[in-house]
C-alpha cells in the first residue's frame, strides 16, 4: 500500500476578479482575496511582492496570479501563495459584460477612433493623482469597449505642472488638466465615440 506524502507543492495559475487585501497589524498586505466564479479564494502574497507595483490594483479589476499551492495532511488543507500578480487587459471582463448585456452600444455606434491618451508621467503629475488616473483610464477604456482602439502612453513633462494631472487626447491634441474622475467616462466617450456619430 502506497503512503501519502503529507505535504505536496505544485504550481498554479488563476484568473479572476480582485476583491481586496488582507492586512497585517502594521498595515502591510499579507494576502488577497480573488473571486473565481462563485468562489472567493484567499491567496498569501510572497514577501518579494509586498512593496511592488504588482499590488497597485483596485477592487473589481481582473488579475492573473501565478504561484504555488501546497496540500497538507489528507489534502483537505490547501494553501495558495502568489509569486506573480499581473493586471489583465480587461478583455475578459468586457467580453463577459457584452455577453450578458444586450444594451451595450444601443445606438449602434461603431468604429471608434483609433487614438492615444498621452498621460504626463513626471513625478508631480504622478503624485497629484496621475497613478490613479492611469488605472481609471484603463478601466474606463475597457468599459467603453475601446481597449483595442486607444492606447495610453506616458510622456515627459507637459509644462502644466500646476494643473496636474495632465493628459492629451489624440487625435486632436485635446488637452485636459485636473481631470475629474467622475467625468472621465463622458470625456472619453465624447472624444472617441460620440464625435463619429454626429
Amino acid at each position: 500500500m502506497s503512503s501519502v506524502n503529507p505535504s505536496q507543492t505544485i504550481p498554479f495559475q488563476l484568473q479572476g476578479k480582485f476583491v481586496g487585501f488582507v492586512y497585517k497589524s502594521n498595515g502591510q498586505s499579507k494576502a488577497l482575496i480573488l473571486a473565481v466564479g462563485e468562489r472567493q479564494l484567499k491567496i498569501k502574497i510572497d514577501k518579494s511582492l509586498r512593496d511592488t507595483q504588482a499590488l497597485n490594483i483596485l477592487p473589481e479589476e481582473w488579475i492573473s496570479i501565478a504561484g504555488e499551492q501546497e496540500f497538507k495532511g489528507n489534502f483537505t488543507k490547501l494553501k495558495l501563495k502568489a509569486y506573480e500578480i499581473t493586471r489583465l487587459t480587461c478583455n475578459v471582463k468586457c467580453d463577459e459584460e457584452k455577453a450578458n448585456d444586450a444594451t451595450v452600444n444601443p445606438q449602434g455606434k461603431t468604429c471608434p477612433k483609433k487614438g492615444k491618451i498621452l498621460l504626463c508621467g513626471k513625478s508631480d503629475c504622478a503624485k497629484r493623482g496621475g497613478r490613479k488616473l492611469h488605472q481609471l483610464l484603463e478601466q474606463t477604456l475597457c468599459n467603453l469597449g475601446l481597449q483595442d482602439h486607444v492606447t495610453i502612453e506616458k510622456t515627459s513633462c507637459q509644462k502644466r505642472c500646476g494643473k496636474a494631472p495632465n493628459l492629451i487626447l489624440m487625435p486632436g491634441k485635446a488637452k485636459h488638466s485636473k481631470a475629474d474622475p467622475k467625468n472621465i467616462a463622458e470625456l472619453l466617450e465624447e472624444h472617441y465615440i460620440t464625435s463619429l456619430n454626429k
